[in-house]
């Protein structure tokens, strides 16, 4: 998977990837592709993730990184991030983003991202504001040339939102492979 990451984003000024995730070794053995693909290419990696995921991950990359390397990779709880305001809320969301990104752009850091998108169960209108908000990404992503995995765990995703999700990402991952949006298997 690191020399696929490695490919796309070298023949892309963007790209917008959704992962369909239905394993979780896998999943964390994906996201290290990535890391590494980005450490590869000298890219500062931003990490939205569970807080879970991100220990072992950590535990993970400390034994394969140097220190150095391991300082390029940016960590930010995604509960925090997405429902930071309670709920999941777009504009709320893609401030906290700016925030984020801001010591990225001033220092002129290449970097990429990954985001594990989680809401609470219980809101209302989600899968609508989960669709608003992957269209703003996917806006963000091409005009400002970023690199974006999005990761929806797969039982949480009903049919209806898998395929507005696969219309505005150029790409999907799935198992161990990324595939064009038009061709996925999924």
């Amino acid at each position: 998977m690191q020399k696929e990451f490695s490919k796309i984003i070298k023949d892309n000024k963007s790209v917008h990837i959704f992962y369909y995730v239905t394993e979780q070794q896998s999943y964390i053995n994906n996201l290290i592709s990535y890391i590494l693909s980005g450490i590869e290419q000298n890219d500062h990696i931003l990490v939205i993730e569970s807080e879970k995921i991100i220990l072992q991950l950590n535990r993970r990359l400390e034994d394969i990184l140097t220190k150095e390397q391991v300082s390029h990779v940016h960590t930010v709880n995604n509960f925090d991030y997405y429902c930071s305001n309670g709920s999941f809320q777009p504009h709320v969301i893609f401030s906290y983003l700016n925030k984020i990104l801001k010591p990225f752009y001033d220092n002129e850091l290449s970097f990429r991202t990954w985001a594990h998108v989680e809401w609470h169960e219980e809101q209302e209108s989600i899968l609508a504001i989960l669709e608003e908000f992957e269209m703003e990404a996917d806006r963000l992503v091409n005009e400002g040339g970023l690199y974006l995995v999005c990761a929806y765990d797969s039982e949480r995703v009903p049919e209806s939102l898998k395929t507005a999700l696969m219309s505005c990402h150029e790409y999907i991952i799935k198992g161990d492979r990324i595939y064009p949006s038009v061709m996925s298997p999924l």
